[in-house]
């Protein structure tokens, strides 16, 4: 039974594509986290088999890849995919959002409701509703159950070889080399993997709905393949043999586009939205790029559009993160002179005060932004970083526990709440939050160190370490 019924159907298969790769996932997971195929019996045993695979996946794949914690990306990504998830009536999984800082342009979904995307498909990214369409397809995988249902025929493939290739893939020479596979055995195991073509298009087709309901325009979806197809066709050489059986054909992309078209979207204007995409994208660029050729190249954009104030605002962010406070200041005070409509022009000119000694200035931009957006987690964050500094630690843990409060799932939110903590000599606490923070971008097994700290510092039958070893036993983790 579909959970999105289209109000338009095409009949035509499709070769599936390499971005969405569900049966690389499935490949990696079977030969990483060891998991065997079972037979489930009943809706119930379904969902607990795929809630343990993802944890399973979750644990083993923390020590291989580099995750992004900086609220501009991983935050962004988790409120769009929320957003879409929502949208999925009577769904049985809790979703889980992360960022994997690599170029590559990828993301993939995990049994269980865990979703990765890789920095280098935020950055190429042309619009926010190209990647609200990625991200519904992600979902319309978990959704539609495509694990259990493939994995029968995964039996036949070489399980362990092929995880083997993909993961060197994934994390390139060095520790790809090791997994000793050649490429010519990868190309041999594809094979195996056609079965998924049949996947990805029920997955294409989902997803055009989901982004649809949850307010997102259908036709981004289009256009995100269309600039994936285009990059595909200029470095096919670069690509892995792997992904050959994987193209993005234009056939794929017109019945796409037919779908789209089929649905009634209404333009609107987003200029938060907009911006908060645009730092995502900025930003996972100034993670995988040159900060010289990406600053170079917001300059030109700039210089092309001297009245654009986002423009001058994404340079001046940039110089920000880069800790270089007079451009920094420059540009954001420019751009917030020539447009004060957007909060997060009050915040990062305000972080750029603060962390230039005018803490006087920094506040009053910061409280401005307050005003326009009382439950904006990063003011809460660089307000009570602002409090260290001035008042005290206690007002600032006072901000920090807020900023938890109103997003649960920022890492910057426990982080900073975990120093509010350390320096006023709650090492039990600071340590959990620690642990929680790790926990959010995906760094489980740092997360277990810390939470395992944790329970030497806190009363074993407080709240607290009730807390730390039910996270613990979620990980399967004996104490």
């Amino acid at each position: 039974m579909q959970r999105f019924p289209l109000l338009v159907m095409r009949k035509a298969a499709g070769p599936t594509c390499a971005v969405f790769g569900l049966a690389v996932l499935l490949v990696w997971l079977l030969g990483t986290a060891g998991c065997t195929y079972m037979k489930t019996r009943t809706p119930g045993d379904r969902i607990s088999y795929e809630e343990e695979v993802g944890r399973q996946f979750s644990l083993e794949a923390s020590g291989y890849f580099r995750w992004m914690d900086e609220p501009e990306v991983l935050d962004f990504v988790k409120d769009i995919g929320h957003r879409l998830s929502a949208n999925v009536v009577g769904t049985p999984y809790e979703y889980r959002f992360y960022v994997i800082r690599d170029p590559t342009m990828n993301a993939f979904a995990v049994p269980g409701g865990y979703i990765c995307f890789f920095a280098g498909l935020i950055a190429q990214a042309d619009t926010v509703d190209g990647l609200a369409g990625v991200m519904a397809h992600e979902i319309s995988h978990v959704e539609e159950n495509h694990f259990i249902r493939g994995q029968k025929k995964m039996e036949v493939a070489n399980i362990a070889g092929l995880a083997a290739t993909i993961l060197a893939a994934a994390l390139g020479g060095g520790q790809g080399a090791a997994a000793g596979v050649t490429l010519a055995q990868a190309a041999q195991q594809t094979a195996s993997l056609h079965y998924s073509r049949e996947f990805e298009r029920e997955a294409d087709r989902e997803g055009v709905e989901l982004v649809q309901v949850a307010g997102f325009d259908p036709n981004g979806m289009v256009s995100i393949f269309k600039r994936f197809h285009a990059l595909a066709r200029l470095n096919a050489a670069d690509l892995p043999p792997y992904f050959y059986t994987h193209p993005l054909p234009a056939d794929r992309i017109y019945e796409v586009e037919g779908w789209a078209q089929a649905m009634r979207t209404v333009p609107r204007s987003r200029p938060q939205l907009e911006t908060q995409f645009e730092l995502a994208r900025i930003t996972a660029r100034l993670r995988t790029e040159r900060f010289d050729a990406l600053a170079a190249e917001q300059k030109a954009k700039m210089d092309k559009n001297p009245q654009d104030a986002q423009e001058r605002f994404l340079l001046g962010y940039l110089y920000l993160k880069r800790g270089n406070l007079p451009l920094a200041l420059e540009y954001l005070q420019t751009a917030f002179d020539m447009d004060r409509s957007l909060v997060e022009h009050y915040i990062y000119l305000g972080r750029a005060y603060h962390l230039s000694g005018n803490l006087v200035r920094a506040k009053e931009l910061l409280e401005g932004a307050y005003e326009m957006d009382p439950r904006n987690t990063l003011t809460e964050v660089f307000y009570g970083d602002l409090m260290a500094q001035g008042e005290g630690w206690l007002e600032a843990l006072h901000h920090y526990q807020r900023a938890v409060i109103l997003n649960p799932r920022s890492c910057i939110a426990h982080a900073s709440l975990a120093k509010a903590y350390e320096r006023i000599q709650e090492r039990g606490k600071s340590y959990y939050e620690l642990a929680l923070s790790d926990k959010c971008a995906g760094r489980y097994l740092r997360a277990v160190y810390y939470f395992q700290k944790a329970l030497k510092h806190l009363d074993k039958d407080g709240r607290g370490a009730k807390l730390v070893q039910a996270e613990l036993e979620w990980m399967g983790i004996e104490e």
